[in-house]
């Protein structure tokens, strides 16, 4: 019974505690999960993706913001104008997608695989981004970067 004030202030907090601002569609989390890919200018903010695969589909125009896209299969796919801000894209296998004006502003890149593929035309990518990202010659970036090779 000591404990019982620290029980109910840790329940408090547990109940009360912000929870993430963003909601995806769940019905359009399903297709993905459920390996039907093409999801045009669906909402898959906050949606938890790790270890899926959307390999050459179209997902142009998806909101992918604050999404776990840990290990998500993404090569080839199209995904012009789709937003991953602040999205964890760690291991992710973006190579040869169309990233033509996605916005990678604050996105997690580490190990992210971009072989092949034209980010040159995508918006709020960073060298602090690529330098642990995984690129080749094949890669185009915007002006100003560098590619960073992973051997």
């Amino acid at each position: 019974m000591r404990n019982l004030p620290l029980l109910a202030a840790y329940t408090a907090i547990a109940l009360f505690r912000p929870g993430p601002a963003m909601a995806a569609d769940a019905a359009a989390v399903a297709k993905i999960h459920g390996g039907i890919v093409d999801c045009v200018a669906c909402d898959l903010r906050g949606a938890d993706l790790m270890n899926t695969c959307v390999k050459e589909h179209d997902l142009h125009g998806a909101d992918f913001d604050g999404a776990d896209a840990t290990l998500m299969c993404m090569s080839f796919a199209n995904f012009t104008n789709a937003s991953f801000r602040g999205t964890d894209l760690s291991a992710a296998n973006l190579a040869g997608a169309k990233m033509d004006g996605a916005d990678l502003t604050g996105a997690k890149l580490d190990i992210t695989s971009f072989l092949g593929t034209d980010l040159s035309r995508t918006k709020g990518l960073t060298q602090a981004q690529i330098d642990v990202a995984c690129s080749d010659d094949k890669t185009k970036l915007p002006a100003g970067l560098k590619i960073h090779v992973c051997r």
